[in-house]
């Protein structure tokens, strides 16, 4: 007799993964989606901008990089 799964089960996983049920993504990790996507939206506008920190200003004197 073949044993049928409940949608509202909990699977684990070798190493101590768990699914969730349903497959919905937390809403930490959605956060988390979000965060990183600014982060690197800012980081590309301030790299092409040049606005570095001092010692990055330093090295790129010292080394004639971003000439």
């Amino acid at each position: 007799m073949a044993t049928e799964h409940s949608e509202h089960e909990l699977h684990e996983y070798p190493g101590g993964v768990v699914e969730s049920p349903g497959g919905k993504i937390p809403i930490f990790l959605k956060l988390t989606y979000v965060g990183f996507t600014l982060f690197a939206i800012l980081y590309f506008i301030l790299y092409f901008n040049g606005n570095g920190s001092p010692l990055v200003e330093l090295y790129n004197e010292l080394t004639g990089a971003g000439s």
